[in-house]
């Protein structure tokens, strides 16, 4: 089964034996210093290190959250539905290029989000629902953030839409609680059930596919840091993504295990043993590690593909072109890499950097 990756990109192809003759960029990966990937010592080059999201960059804004098992008080927002694509609650906007509002019944005011190449949706192309993290917006990832671009320029080549919503206010100004989507809530958060995030998730996707914009057999989200996190709660909750990518997000204790009511496949992406959050909300630092590897053992369990990849290089976007690859592969009818044999496949980057869930990190 062939891949499809339809952006030019300068980076190299190279094959992936163990899926027939599937084609595979050749993405970034984690030490910057450390060589190339012929190098005898196993590692690659990353030039794109310092333009990753969750630290603070030419955005301006910085990276983001744990959460903890304090669930706080609930909203009034309704709940997601158990399966299926939703259908709009209320009158749909025009989804085109920039700042769209959404107004679904039910939240009691409306939420933006930034929209991404309406003008060059084909309707057969995929839809890519990203989430920002803590102190970002959808315009500093698009500037600075490396997966963001790599996104952006799949969805482009691929005649889809990207569509990044806006943190809602209200739940970045909750006392101790600088997160942006509700249900990331760190040491201190309240209202932490609120649902908000998850009902403006179901009407961008009920008005993208009503509009005929996307391929409703293509929806995929994905997400860096409380932004992975939010991503990693749609896994748990929806059931009509065909992909998604999580980085450095995972599921927190408090909602371990989850348990995915759909057939999403997963990739889940974090940075090794440095992948923390330290910042505000946490009485102490967030490790990704282990709520990254809950989410892959959760899929999983489902009976889902889903697999893991340790970039090494702490709380950042690394491995972007591997994830946009992904979402433009992923499909509602089964991922091509689903038969991928990690660790002897023949593709470089994943076999020295990806792994099963319960397998071993590759740099352990």
């Amino acid at each position: 089964m062939m891949m499809r990756i339809l952006w030019s990109s300068p980076l190299l192809l190279s094959l992936l034996p163990g899926c027939g003759s599937v084609e595979y960029v050749h993405d970034r990966v984690a030490c910057a210093t450390l060589g190339d990937s012929s190098s005898d010592d196993g590692t690659a080059s990353d030039d794109a290190t310092t333009e990753a999201s969750g630290e603070s960059g030419e955005s301006g804004e910085s990276s983001d959250s744990g959460e903890s098992g304090e669930s706080g008080d609930s909203g009034d927002s309704g709940a997601p539905p158990s399966g299926g694509i939703p259908t709009p609650t209320a009158p749909c906007p025009t989804i085109a290029d920039g700042v769209v509002s959404f107004c679904p019944a039910g939240l009691g005011t409306c939420r933006d989000a930034r929209v991404v190449n309406a003008s060059g949706a084909t309707g057969s192309g995929p839809l890519a629902l990203h989430w920002h993290g803590t102190f970002e917006s959808p315009d500093g990832v698009l500037a600075g953030d490396f997966a963001a671009q790599q996104i952006e320029s799949m969805v482009v080549a691929e005649g889809g839409v990207m569509i990044l919503p806006y943190g809602d206010p209200a739940a970045a100004t909750r006392p101790d609680t600088p997160f942006p989507w509700w249900v990331v809530c760190g040491s201190f958060g309240t209202q932490c059930d609120r649902l908000d995030d998850f009902v403006f998730a179901d009407e961008i996707v009920a008005c993208a596919v009503e509009q005929g914009l996307v391929d409703p057999q293509r929806l995929n989200t994905s997400g860096m840091s409380a932004g992975g996190i939010m991503t990693s709660h749609l896994v748990d909750r929806t059931a009509y993504f065909a992909g998604a990518v999580s980085w450095s997000g995972g599921v927190p204790l408090w909602a371990q295990p989850a348990t995915p009511m759909n057939e999403t496949a997963v990739m889940v992406i974090h940075g090794g043993p440095t992948d923390q959050y330290c910042g505000a909300g946490t009485s102490s630092c967030y490790d990704f590690v282990q709520p990254s590897e809950a989410l892959a053992t959760a899929v999983a369990a489902a009976g889902n593909f889903t697999f893991l990849c340790d970039h090494h290089s702490g709380h950042t976007t690394g491995m972007g072109n591997v994830g946009a690859s992904f979402i433009a592969a992923s499909h509602a009818e089964g991922h091509p890499w689903a038969s991928y044999v990690f660790g002897s496949g023949g593709s470089w980057i994943l076999d020295h950097y990806c792994y099963l869930p319960g397998q071993p990190s590759p740099w352990q």
